[in-house]
C-alpha cells in the first residue's frame, strides 16, 4: 500500500521510446492519505457529445408518464439499463434557427451548440448560403474551464464524415457542430489510427524513432513495459489490477484499429485538419437518386469504426489526455447508407426524398441508441477509486432537427446522460412547453462552475432550465 509519503502525479505518464507517452487511469496513489475511495471529489468532471443526424421519430422517441415515473420510448429500448442515469426533455425547441441565414440542417447543425444563428457567408446547402455562428460551442466553453492542463483540450471524432468537395472538402455549416470561437469550426478527426497516435504520443516526438520503434516492436506499449515494471511495485494491488486491465485494453485498441502495423506513415506528428474520406453524396444536393452510396466499405464499416472511437474517447477521459470529446456520426445531410441493417438507400433518402419511410427511420435511430448505449456501457466499465468514469461524466445527445420530413426544429430530442459527479438529479423525464434550448445550454454551463446567466444570443436565454438541476 502506498504511504502519506508516497503519492502518484495525476499527470502522470509511463514514457517509451520514440516519444510514447500512455496516460494512467485514476489510482489510489494519486488520491491524498484518506481519501483514496473518494472518486467523487478527487476525479475530475467531464463532458461529452453524442450525435447523430436527421432528427428522429417523435412518437417513437417521446417517453410516457410522468417526471419520475416514465416509461421510454420504442427508440429508447437498448437505453433501458441506463435509466435511472438520464434525464429526457420533451418540448425543448431550438429556438435560435428562427433567424439568421441558411438551410435547417446548417442552423440546425451552427445552433445546437452554440446558442447562436447562422451569418452571412459563402456556404451553400440547399439552395441557402451562411456563414459560421459568432461564438464558442457549449463543450469548448466547458474544455476552457476544467480541461486546463491536460495534453488535449478537447478531443472531436467522426465516423462518415464527407466534406463538401466544393468547397475544397473544408468544414462547413453543415458538417461542424463544434466551434472554438467566432466563426472558428473545429472539424472532427475520422482517422481511428491517427487519433490513436495523437493520444498517446507527445507531439514533439521523433518521427523516425517511433518508426523504428514500431517496426521492431509492433506495439507502442512495448515501449513502455520497463517504466510500468518499474511503477507496478510500488502501487497497491488494487491499482495494480487497474493498470493492467488500463494496459489491457489499450493494446485491444491497437489491434482493432490496426495501430501495430509495421508502417511509416509519421502520424506521431501533431495531425492537420483531417482528411476528407471522400464526398459521400453525388453533388446535386437535393435531387432524388443523390443519396446513391459513395463509398460503400465506409458505410459497412461504421459500426467497426464507431466502436474504435468510442473506445478511443474513454480512453482519453480515462488517461486524463482531455477531459471534454465529441463523437459526430456523420455531417447533417447523412447521405450514407446502413447496409448492416439491410438498408440500402441513404438516411437523406428515408428523411423525404424518397417519401418519409419512418419505420426505416426507427430502425436507423434504435442503431444510433444501441452504439449510445455502447459509450455509455463502456464509461461505466472504468472505475475510479469506488465509481465509474460515468460518475463524473456528463453526455449531451443531440441531433440538428426534430422532424425528419419537414425540418421542424421545435420538441428537440435531447437527451442528457450522467450527472457530471452530482450536479443533476437523474432517472426523469422533464417536460417544457416551447422552452429555448439555449436555457438547456445554460443548464450544462452551470454543472461545470460556470456562472454566466446566458449562453449564445442572450435574447435567447431566460436562464437555466427549470426543474433541470
Amino acid at each position: 500500500m502506498k504511504s502519506a509519503s508516497w503519492l502518484l502525479s495525476r499527470r502522470k505518464l509511463l514514457r517509451g521510446a520514440g516519444g510514447v507517452a500512455i496516460g494512467l487511469p485514476f489510482l489510489d496513489a494519486m488520491a491524498p492519505p484518506g481519501r483514496a475511495h473518494a472518486a467523487s471529489t478527487t476525479a475530475p468532471q467531464r463532458f461529452l457529445v453524442y450525435y447523430k443526424p436527421g432528427g428522429t421519430v417523435l412518437d417513437n422517441w417521446r417517453p410516457t408518464g410522468t417526471e419520475t415515473s416514465f416509461t421510454l420510448g420504442a427508440i429508447h429500448q437498448p437505453l433501458v439499463p441506463f435509466k435511472d442515469r438520464l434525464i429526457l426533455l420533451d418540448g425543448v425547441d431550438l429556438k435560435i434557427t428562427a433567424i439568421g441565414e441558411g438551410h435547417p440542417h446548417s442552423r440546425g447543425m451552427g445552433g445546437v451548440l452554440t446558442g447562436r444563428e447562422l451569418p452571412p457567408g459563402p456556404y451553400e446547402t440547399c439552395g441557402s448560403t451562411a456563414g459560421f455562428p459568432g461564438g464558442p460551442s457549449i463543450d469548448q466553453a466547458i474544455a476552457a474551464k476544467i480541461a486546463q492542463g491536460t495534453k488535449l483540450r478537447s478531443l472531436e471524432v467522426a465516423v462518415n464524415w464527407p466534406t463538401d468537395q466544393r468547397d475544397g472538402g473544408k468544414a462547413a455549416p453543415t458538417n461542424c457542430i463544434v466551434y472554438s470561437g467566432p466563426g472558428q469550426a473545429v472539424p472532427p478527426s475520422i482517422d481511428p489510427r491517427a487519433v490513436f497516435d495523437r493520444l498517446f504520443t507527445d507531439l514533439g516526438a521523433n518521427t523516425q524513432q517511433l518508426m523504428v520503434e514500431r517496426a521492431k516492436s509492433k506495439s507502442i506499449l512495448d515501449t513502455v513495459i520497463g517504466e510500468y515494471q518499474s511503477l507496478s511495485p510500488r502501487v497497491g494491488q488494487s491499482d495494480r489490477a487497474k493498470l493492467e486491465e488500463h494496459l489491457s485494453r489499450i493494446r485491444e485498441l491497437e489491434l482493432a484499429i490496426g495501430a501495430n502495423a509495421n508502417e511509416t506513415t509519421g502520424a506521431c506528428v501533431k495531425p492537420a485538419a483531417p482528411t476528407p474520406l471522400g464526398d459521400a453524396r453525388a453533388g446535386q444536393e437535393g435531387v432524388p437518386g443523390d443519396n446513391q452510396q459513395k463509398n460503400p466499405s465506409l458505410d459497412a464499416r461504421m459500426p467497426e469504426l464507431g466502436k474504435a472511437m468510442m473506445d478511443l474517447l474513454v480512453m482519453a477521459l480515462a488517461c486524463d489526455l482531455t477531459r471534454v470529446g465529441t463523437m459526430q456520426w456523420v455531417d447533417s445531410q447523412a447521405y450514407n447508407t446502413f447496409p448492416f441493417l439491410q438498408l440500402f438507400d441513404g438516411h437523406h433518402a428515408y428523411q423525404h426524398d424518397h417519401g418519409y419511410q419512418p419505420d426505416a427511420l426507427t430502425k436507423i435511430d434504435t442503431w444510433y441508441m444501441t452504439q449510445f448505449a455502447y459509450l455509455l456501457q463502456r464509461l461505466t466499465d472504468v472505475k475510479e477509486n469506488g465509481v465509474s468514469l460515468f460518475d463524473n461524466t456528463c453526455v449531451l445527445f443531440t441531433t440538428e432537427i426534430q422532424a425528419p420530413n419537414s425540418h421542424a426544429q421545435d420538441n428537440m430530442p435531447f437527451i442528457v446522460a450522467g450527472n457530471a459527479g452530482g450536479a443533476f438529479k437523474t432517472g426523469r423525464y422533464l417536460k417544457y412547453d416551447g422552452a429555448s434550448h439555449n436555457d438547456l445550454l445554460v443548464s450544462l454551463q452551470s454543472a461545470y462552475g460556470i456562472t454566466d446567466t446566458t449562453f449564445g444570443n442572450p435574447a435567447y436565454c431566460n436562464g437555466a432550465l427549470p426543474k433541470f438541476v
